[in-house]
């Protein structure tokens, strides 16, 4: 009976359950976090077979769905997620990427590799973090993203940023990276489109980078672009956006009456007399104009800063079926500079398809073309624009219509000078323009299973052009009555082929990828100058110029590469790598061509031991160690050989003659600079690798550093050779950390941060006293700011130490006396007010061998923080970066505070030294600067820490049911506001803490000459799909 009891009970509740339960038709749309529809996405009643697979427009249908119950939905590469129905007919979701699947497959060159079976470094970046970024190359979207790289961004527009991986690789050639770009090695990534790419890898130690050989003694950056995919229709996706930028700090610059005031100082201290212009003050500032000098006041950084615009498109097709899968683009991207004159324009098309012909042959290609257009910032009597604008007497006009030209500056009637920063910007033209078309084609066969060989082909071809024209005009010292006009052209085509041979293949737990390949890579280059004067009009044509010249260069160079690498696990958990890459150079001599560069690493999965598996919140325990050597060829085309001069006279027979003579030594034992790098590293996951960490520690060692070697006169021949005399060392520490928040909640946050130590010293030069100079300033006497010297790092500012301030002349007989000689003075030509400068050499006076090692513009460390959060369809990222420890020599602050000459300063130097105002850190004033206080000292040198806000962004993307009522056939919209350089906590006083090279010159780096300085932008974007 109470069994009968308990099965009515139970066979009633159940009926009861049943009698109240209903089943739905649910429909929804599935997309990831940027709007894309995920077509083929798995939606599945849990606990049940029930399911469906979304449309190509990531659409579902799924019918009998308990009212009560939960849905699973589930996508390659996304965190699988279960929603609870509570009764609804419409589910519309999200999916997040999964970094563990992302991660999964890396690019590691040649090939690719499951992240968890990677030994070197190798840092990945998703695409979604660069697209919606106002940069030219996708590397300025790398800063802060990625531990051991540090990037300096020049302001200019269209600029390639300077990268550096791990420190600094070569004393006389630039630090850059390799770019390698669908498998094809490239110089540099300006000219491609931001939005094509679909991944990037950084290669940051010499076992990963170690297949690459010559070409990657910096590192290397694999970039891939986006592919076709199979789908029942075409995907058309919209991107733009559109901002404007300023400048995001200025200068206190001196007024006209503030100006006057300091002038007189200056001219008083130095017992000079007033312009003569300076009695004229009342008078029109030229004929015919009602205002005079003395009502005028120009501000110089208003009338050069300016805002600019900034504007992208970019429209692309996607689309194909099994067999065929076709990706086409085509972008514009215009960036007006924040000073006149400047500015930055590009236009993109790209096509890449890939076809599988039968099951053992495919085939596809890669093709982009690139038209982009520069106008650059000039610079006037060897000064940078911002130095000019600092100069600008005030009380001058800018413009004036009785000039040729229309512009006017300073003459002899005003005592100084400066030149009007505005002729660069409205007179003078100098225009960059490239056309690039770049693109790789390859075919694949199948031999049998686990073998491929595949053959690549690419071209890389470039027309540059420079125009440059600077019309008559007048502006005081600096007139110039004749126009000129400047064309030059090069034309450069790399060529590149590749074979090779892929094996995979597994046996029982014995995991093997290997790889076997034979390339060739040439590269041609044919340069044209031509130059004019006295055009007959303003048109920029050397045709009808007199003084006519021409000259032109041709070069080419080539390099073999026989490689191979062996990638092998063993179950997971034991892994090794290793690599042979041999390369053969063009650039050296016989005997020296060939170079030899191995790899090896190696690494322990300690999570997939038996013995771990009971750790159930432990997704990943690795640790890994490598060791690899690199190369760099740097070099021109024909430095290993002698070079000659046909534009040389020389003294025969008591006659001047002219002939062709060696200016440069031969030296055929030149050989290629090489780096040895270790690195050793783990890698920690917990929560399904929702929490992750990673360290590192490296070494890097290069040898056979290219130096140039002065040759003794003895030997008759007064000049130099270059040789491999050099070494240097980097070494430091790479951390980084993540953690992303449960899924399935309408809240998502992540957060990422890495930190990267660095440590440089230079350890061989020419000889053990030996050193390098560099970074003349010549408005401060011509002395150097940097030198490059062995246990010292690389390009350290050096100088004079100040002490302090002479207060007084007994104070400076005091110093004099110091030595035991009154009459030998310790700093000529001081007087109270001037600076004390620190006798080092305890000789009793300053001279050169004082000066000393007073700051590094490397970095103690740098470090990046990366927040992302959202919440139903609206989200914000936000990412910032900053450089802990770094100096930079202010070389502007000569200007604004030097007291040279009778040019404009800022405000500082009204707090300058005077009897009555003893208590400041500014010297006196003097015209002419008797005791130099301008030279290269620890008083211009400033520590230029900071923590910079990169970018915020805050989005709305549309839900699909909204856009199904409205706006049928569109799958995405999403709408977002952006900022870059929104804020900078610094100490430095200049336009910018970060300081790009000046001219591209990299042998002089972290020195202010009043670089283009990094914008503030504002930006407003759009994104739709269909």
């Amino acid at each position: 009976m109470n069994r009968f009891k308990t099965a009515l009970i139970a066979t009633f509740i159940l009926g009861l359950q049943l009698a109240f339960s209903q089943t739905l038709t649910v429909t929804g749309t599935v997309t990831d976090d940027t709007g894309t529809p995920l077509p083929g996405a798995s939606i599945l009643v849990a606990g049940t077979s029930n399911g469906t697979q979304t449309d190509f427009d990531g659409n579902y249908v799924l019918s009998n769905v308990p009212s009560n119950g939960s849905l699973a939905f589930s996508y390659i590469g996304f965190k699988t997620q279960q929603i609870q129905v509570d009764g609804r007919s419409t589910i519309n979701l999200v999916l997040l990427e999964d970094t563990e699947a992302l991660d999964e497959v890396v690019l590691i060159g040649y090939g690719t590799q499951k992240k968890e079976s990677v030994t070197g470094a190798v840092s990945t970046v998703s695409s979604q973090d660069i697209v919606a970024l106002p940069v030219v190359s996708f590397a300025e979207a790398l800063q802060g993203r990625v531990p051991g790289i540090q990037i300096n961004n020049s302001g200019g527009p269209g600029t390639d940023p300077i990268v550096r991986i791990r420190g600094i690789g070569s004393i006389s050639f630039a630090s850059s990276p390799l770019y390698v770009v669908d498998g094809y090695p490239v110089g540099g990534l300006g000219d491609f489109d931001n939005n094509d790419i679909a991944s990037i890898s950084v290669l940051k130690d010499a076992s990963a980078a170690a297949i690459y050989g010559s070409r990657a003694a910096n590192g290397v950056i694999l970039v891939t672009t986006k592919k076709g995919r199979a789908a029942n229709g075409v995907e058309l996706n919209y991107r733009t956006f559109s901002g404007f930028a300023n400048a995001s700090n200025k200068l206190d610059l001196l007024n006209r009456e503030q100006y006057l005031e300091f002038g007189r100082e200056l001219l008083d201290n130095a017992g000079a007399t007033y312009p003569s212009r300076w009695s004229e003050l009342n008078t029109p500032i030229y004929p015919g104009a009602t205002q005079t000098y003395a009502e005028t006041d120009s501000d110089y950084q208003d009338a050069v800063f300016t805002t600019g615009i900034t504007t992208q498109h970019h429209l692309s097709v996607r689309g194909g079926s099994e067999a065929s899968r076709v990706y086409a683009s085509f972008g514009y991207f215009k960036q007006d500079g924040i000073m006149l004159g400047t500015g930055f324009s590009r236009y993109n098309f790209r096509v890449n398809s890939d076809h599988d012909i039968n099951d053992w042959l495919s085939v596809g290609e890669s093709f982009t073309i690139s038209n982009g257009e520069r106008l650059n910032e000039a610079e006037l009597g060897g000064r940078t624009q911002i130095q000019n604008i600092i100069r600008g007497i005030p009380y001058i006009p800018l413009r004036d219509p009785t000039l040729p030209g229309g512009l006017r500056a300073p003459d002899g009637a005003d005592g100084t000078d400066p030149e009007n920063p505005l002729r660069p910007a409205v007179i003078d033209r100098n225009t960059n323009s490239n056309v690039r078309i770049f693109g790789t084609a390859y075919a694949n066969v199948k031999l049998f299973d686990g073998l491929d060989y595949r053959f690549t082909a690419g071209i890389d071809w470039n027309n540059f052009r420079n125009l440059q024209l600077q019309p008559i005009y007048f502006d005081g010292f600096a007139g110039r009555v004749e126009n000129i006009t400047i064309d030059q052209q090069n034309t450069s085509t790399g060529n590149y082929f590749s074979n090779q041979l892929n094996f995979v293949k597994t046996f029982g737990k014995h995991n093997i990828d290997a790889i076997a390949v034979a390339e060739r890579q040439d590269f041609d280059i044919y340069t044209i100058t031509g130059n004019g004067r006295r055009l007959s009009n303003d048109l920029n044509v050397l045709q009808g110029t007199q003084a006519q010249t021409v000259s032109g260069t041709e070069g080419s160079n080539v390099i073999y590469s026989f490689l191979g690498r062996l990638n092998y696990d063993f179950g997971g958990r034991y892994l090794l790598s290793a690599s042979l890459r041999r390369d053969g150079s063009s650039k050296f001599s016989d005997g020296f061509k060939w170079k030899t560069f191995p790899g090896i690493s190696a690494g322990w999965n300690i999570a997939e031991e038996p013995f771990m598996q009971g750790l159930e919140n432990l997704s990943e325990l690795k640790i890994r160690g490598s060791w690899g050597q690199v190369g760099f060829e740097g070099i021109g085309d024909f430095e290993s050989q002698a070079g000659i001069s046909t534009n040389t006279n020389a003294i025969i027979n008591n006659e001047e003659v002219q002939g062709a003579f060696f200016n440069r030594l031969a030296n055929a034992e030149l050989e290629w600079e090489v780096t040895t790098m270790t690195n050793v590293g783990f890698d920690l996951g917990l929560y399904q690798n929702r929490v992750q960490l990673s360290a590192e520690w490296y070494k890097r060692t290069t040898d056979n550093l290219i130096l140039n070697v002065p040759i003794p006169a003895s030997l008759g021949f007064a000049g130099n050779t270059i040789a491999n005399v050099g070494g240097m060392e980097n070494w430091g520490m790479d951390f980084s950390t993540s953690y992303y928040s449960k899924p399935g909640t309408e809240f998502q946050w992540n957060v990422a941060a890495n930190v990267g130590l660095f440590r440089n010293e230079v350890v061989a030069l020419a000889t053990e006293s030996a050193s390098i100079f560099g970074g003349q300033n010549a408005d401060a006497g011509g002395f150097d700011i940097t030198r490059t010297a062995v246990g010292d790092p690389i390009q350290s500012f050096y100088g004079w130490k100040v002490e302090g301030i002479f207060q007084s002349q007994a104070q400076i007989d005091q110093y004099n006396a110091l030595d035991g000689d009154a009459s030998t003075p310790y700093q000529s030509n001081a007087a109270p007010g001037d600076l004390i400068f620190q006798d080092l050499d305890g000789s009793g006076d300053i001279t050169a061998d004082d000066r000393d090692v007073i700051g590094s513009f490397i970095p103690d460390f740098s470090y990046g923080l990366n927040f992302d959060a959202s919440y139903k369809n609206l989200y914000l990222n936000m990412y910032w970066y900053g450089n802990q420890g770094n100096d930079v020599y202010n070389a502007t602050r000569v200007y604004t505070e030097g007291g040279l000459r009778l040019f404009n300063h800022g405000t500082q130097v009204l707090d300058a030294w005077t009897p009555t105002n003893t208590d400041t850190n500014i010297p006196r004033m003097v015209n002419g600067d008797p005791n130099q206080n301008t030279r290269t000292s620890d008083r211009f040198v400033e520590d230029a820490s900071f923590l910079r806000l990169q970018n915020l962004k805050i989005g709305y993307r549309f839900p699909q049911d909204w856009l199904d009522r409205g706006l049928a056939g569109l799958s995405n919209f999403n709408v977002y506001l952006s900022g870059n350089n929104l804020l900078t906590f610094t100490k430095y006083q200049g336009y910018d803490p970060e300081i790009g090279a000046r001219n591209n010159n990299l042998n002089i780096q972290g020195v202010d000459y009043g670089q283009y300085p990094r914008p503030r932008t504002i930006l407003i974007g759009l994104e739709l799909g269909f």
